[in-house]
């Protein structure tokens, strides 16, 4: 729904920066969807500073959340949200992201309204690309794994979809065919993702 990668990554670069670290696009890109956890893993062993998991996750957090008005709706999603919501889908965000900061997100474009749930990395055990947060978000929206379509930016989002027995369309920021043979799908942009739902409910 929201082009969310650019901004963690100038979040996680001058987090990294202020530990005297060089945080790559290469290594944002390799952690994209898995979780803040596994990214304060990787910048510890990556970069060779210790980290405070609790400590480092909520700060890094914090500070998303003070710049969250930097972030930019995608192309289409809130077409697609109108349309679902006029044919009575129902709707969940499952992020593996904190659920102060998905709040803050969907507030900052008036979407809190618009998911039957909302799903986040602390009410799993394990993030994507593990399959319990599309398998929660389910049961929530009390609909069965075989019925639900996820859009997913992530290679670790795609794979949790499908390893949740649930269909994928992918939505990539970049490098598409990534996805290529993983998700069902992969498309440019929301409006063409929804134009593959209905095509599909039709």
């Amino acid at each position: 729904m929201v082009d969310s990668e650019p901004l963690w990554f100038r979040v996680e670069r001058d987090f990294a920066r202020s530990r005297g670290g060089d945080w790559t696009e290469a290594l944002a890109h390799a952690c994209t969807g898995t979780g803040i956890g596994h990214t304060l893993r990787t910048m510890q062993q990556a970069l060779g500073f210790a980290v405070d998991p609790v400590r480092d996750a909520e700060a890094i957090v914090a500070t998303f959340i003070e710049r969250v008005a930097e972030l930019s709706l995608k192309a289409g999603c809130d077409e697609l949200l109108a349309e679902a919501r006029a044919r009575a889908v129902p709707c969940a965000v499952a992020s593996s992201s904190a659920r102060p900061l998905v709040e803050a997100t969907l507030g900052r474009f008036g979407l809190l309204d618009r998911f039957g749930a909302i799903v986040t990395g602390s009410c799993v055990e394990r993030p994507k690309p593990a399959p319990d947060i599309f398998v929660e978000a389910a049961r929530r929206l009390r609909a069965a794994p075989g019925e639900c379509v996820v859009l997913e930016d992530s290679l670790a989002g795609v794979s949790a979809a499908r390893a949740a027995g649930m269909r994928a369309i992918a939505v990539p920021e970049r490098a598409p065919a990534r996805f290529a043979g993983l998700a069902d799908a992969v498309v440019a942009d929301l409006h063409e993702a929804r134009a593959l739902l209905r095509l599909a409910a039709a």
